[in-house]
Formats: structure tokens, sequence, C-alpha cells
């Protein structure tokens, strides 16, 4: 048994590399992301930039996890699929004991006992089946590049989350700070309106009108304030942090509405290539496509080699040992027309992925287009805000220096004053849209990534 052992053992030894290499921890770098170097230290304590925030929400986040564990499970499925170009080689052992009594027709009574032990081994090697193997493999493989597409989706969406919350925090901060401004605003006018009222040079109506101002500035103030705490329970939920947490964030540069960014033709081409939606339909066309061949493959014969040793050892005082070695063809003949059923299964599958990554990629022009149209539109108003803010700024110091000379009335510096409020909101939302469409439009490429370098 021992010489037939060798041969076999080298046989699997020498098998062209059938199984995959294992898989290391999540390849965000495929992702088209920043690998950060994800440990279990605790959030770090200083002011965290937008980077920081991408890779804490990337190590943390059980989605990209869960959909690492894909990969893994497909590169296991493809380890498999290579396989079956080997050998497979399975041992049995087993005792058996008999015992039997014959008695009866004028013969005395009789018992006979017996045990043996039996030694087998197998080999079986597929050695030729018309490219059903192959078929197995691409299918493998192209459901592990699905796998990896999805991965890259979901880490992307990590991404775009935890950004858009991070832009809606710092939104959120710029408008507290607004409000602030707004009710200082509005406290001096006050001031003003009372002192005038005090000097007999202003009607209590003014100083009344001047108050309810006040009023209305300290609820916007009040409710810029609960929004904040609002958003920064959204950012640390992003980072899969319990909501009620305290982070110190620090906050981007200003926006520019004169980035250079390429043209629509050129977002469209990376689209194309970048999307991770649009790999995971070509992958799953790929995988439909094997399938169609594995399909065809189970139509056809197969040929394979068996091999093993059997050794039988027992107490009747003769002792066995056979080898056995031989080749099989095996012809699918007929099965109701259940393989021709399978293949038109197949075959149908394979035109539902062509047609779906047809319309995948126009829906992906689409949004191209779109978020590009977008952020030429948040450019162009971010820089109309600017100019409103610095007018409406201008203004209501002006109104307020005339009122408290008493050339104004109270009319003009509420509304100046209304004004400013109106600019000072217009100019953080301006913001945030600039911030959102950049990195919208990135995402709709498939290259969020740059969004944030």
């Amino acid at each position: 048994m021992s010489r037939l052992l060798i041969p076999v053992a080298l046989l699997l030894s020498a098998g062209p590399g059938l199984a995959a290499q294992p898989v290391a921890g999540p390849d965000f770098a495929a992702a088209g992301l920043h690998q950060p170097a994800c440990a279990d230290a605790p959030v770090p304590d200083r002011p965290l930039a937008l980077a920081d925030l991408i890779d804490i929400a990337l190590c943390r986040a059980p989605a990209t996890s869960a959909a690492w564990a894909g990969v893994r499970a497909a590169a296991a499925r493809e380890a498999q699929a290579r396989a079956a170009y080997g050998p497979s080689l399975s041992a049995a052992v087993g005792p058996d004991v008999s015992a039997s009594r014959r008695w009866g027709a004028g013969f005395p009574a009789a018992t006979d006992s017996s045990a043996s032990a039996t030694a087998q081994l197998s080999l079986q090697w597929l050695l030729f089946d018309f490219g059903g193997r192959q078929a197995a493999l691409a299918g493998a493989e192209a459901a592990r590049a699905a796998a990896m597409a999805s991965f890259a989706g979901t880490a992307q969406d990590v991404v775009e989350e935890t950004a858009l919350a991070y832009n809606a925090y710092v939104s959120a901060m710029a408008s507290a700070r607004a409000a602030d401004a707004n009710a200082g605003f509005a406290q001096t006018s006050l001031a003003a309106a009372t002192a005038r009222e005090r000097a007999g040079v202003a009607i209590k109506s003014d100083r009344l009108q001047a108050d309810a101002a006040y009023a209305r500035a300290l609820l916007e103030q009040r409710q810029a304030q609960g929004t904040l705490e609002t958003q920064r329970g959204r950012l640390l939920t992003a980072l899969s942090l319990p909501p009620d947490g305290r982070i110190t964030v620090a906050e981007p540069p200003a926006p520019s509405s004169a980035a250079a960014r390429a043209s629509a033709r050129t977002l469209l081409e990376e689209a194309a290539r970048l999307r991770p939606d649009l790999r995971l339909q070509a992958a799953t066309l790929e995988s439909a496509r094997a399938a169609v061949a594995q399909a065809r493959a189970a139509r056809r014969p197969s040929v394979s080699v068996g091999a093993g040793p059997s050794v039988s050892v027992g107490t009747q005082g003769q002792d066995s040992a056979v080898a056995t070695a031989g080749v099989t063809m095996s012809i699918p003949l007929f099965n109701s027309g259940g393989r021709t059923a399978a293949l038109r299964e197949a075959e149908a599958e394979r035109d539902r992925a062509e047609a779906n990554l047809a319309l995948a990629g126009q829906q992906a022009a689409l949004e191209v287009w779109s978020r590009y149209q977008d952020l030429e539109t948040a450019s162009a108003n971010l820089e109309t805000t600017r100019r409103l803010l610095a007018s409406a700024e201008e203004a209501a110091a002006l109104a307020q220096g005339r009122y408290k000379a008493g050339l104004a009335g109270i009319t003009e510096l509420l509304d100046a004053q209304s004004s400013l409020t109106g600019a000072r909101q217009q100019k953080v939302l301006a913001d945030l849209q600039l911030r959102a469409s950049e990195l919208q439009l990135a995402r709709s490429v498939g290259a969020v990534g740059d969004a944030l370098e």
C-alpha cells in the first residue's frame, strides 16, 4: 500500500496551484479609497479632519465587514472550483464482526463467528469534461469579481454617508455661528431702540418691534443649536459610535467655486470604467455566460480515472490485498429534457444580464450628467451668495448707524437686519450644496476618494 501512497502524495503536492491565495483584510485600495490602518484604539482626542473620520468609519462600519466577508466567501468558492482540476483521495477503514448459528434437520447445532478489518484507499481524478470545470471556474471568478465590486460599492457608500454627515455637521456649525451673529446684531438694535425711547426721540413701538426681532433671533439661535446636536448624532452614527458621544471636528477650508474639474465627457468615460455597480453588472454577465458554458458541458461526456488498494485481514486465516485502476467515460444520454431546459434557463439569464448591464450604463450616464450640472449650478450660486452677503452686511451696518443717528426709522433697520439674516443662511446653504455636489459627482463617477483629496 505504501508504494501506491507515494505517487498519490506526489500528485497531490504537484497540483498546478489549485487553491486560491488566502484573502487578507479589507482591501479598500481596490475600492478606489485610501487604505486605513485599522486598529482597536479609541477615537483620537483631537480635531479630526474628514480623512480621519473616513478612516474611522471604514474600519468600524458593519457594512464593510459584511461585504468583505462576502469577498472571502467568493474566494473560497473560487478555490473549490480550482480544486476540481486536481485529484481527490479518500480512505475507508472499518472492522466487521459476524456470528451465525445453524440447527435442525437432524444436524447438530453449530455456531460460527468471524472478525475482519478492511482498509481501502480510493483515488479519483476527472481528466476531461468538455469545459465543464473551466466554465465553473470562470463563473466562480466572475462571482468573486462581483463580490469585490459589491464591497467597493459598500465602502464608497460608507465614505459618502460619512462625508455628507460631516458636511451637514460643518454646515450646522456655520448656521449656529450665523444665528449667534444674528442674535448679537438684533440685541444691538434692541439696545439702540431702547436708548432712543428713553431719550424721547423714538416711540415705544420701535422698541417693541426691535424686541420681537430679537426674540425671533433667539428662537432661531436655539433651533440652530438643536440642529447642530442632531447633525452631531448623525455623524457619530456614520462612524459607528453612540449618537450621544462627543467628538471634535476640524473645519474644512472654505469651498472654492473655481475648482478645476474634468469635462463631462471625461467623467462619463471614467464612470463606465470605475463605477462599482457597473463592474457588478459586468461580473454578473460574465457569470451568466459561464453558466451557459457549464450547462452545455453537462450535455457532453466526461472522462475520469480511478485507482485504489484494498487490504482485508480476518480471523479465518486468509487475508487479501487488492489493487484496482481504471478509466471511466460517463455519457449523459437522456433525462427527460432536464439538461436542455437548464441550458435554456442559463441562456435566458445571460440575455437578462446583458440587458441589465445596458440599462445600468444608461442610468449611470444620466446620473453623472445630472450631478455635473448640479455642481455647475452650486458653483455659480456660491459666488452669488458671497456677493449678496457682502452687500447685506454693509447695508445692515449702515442702517444700524443711521438709526442710532436718528437718520432712519425702525422699519429700515429691521428690513436690513432681516436681509442680513437671510443672506447668512443662503451663504451657509450654498457652501453645503457645493461640497455635497462635489462629493455626489465623484460618487456618481465611482471615484469618491478623489473628492476627499
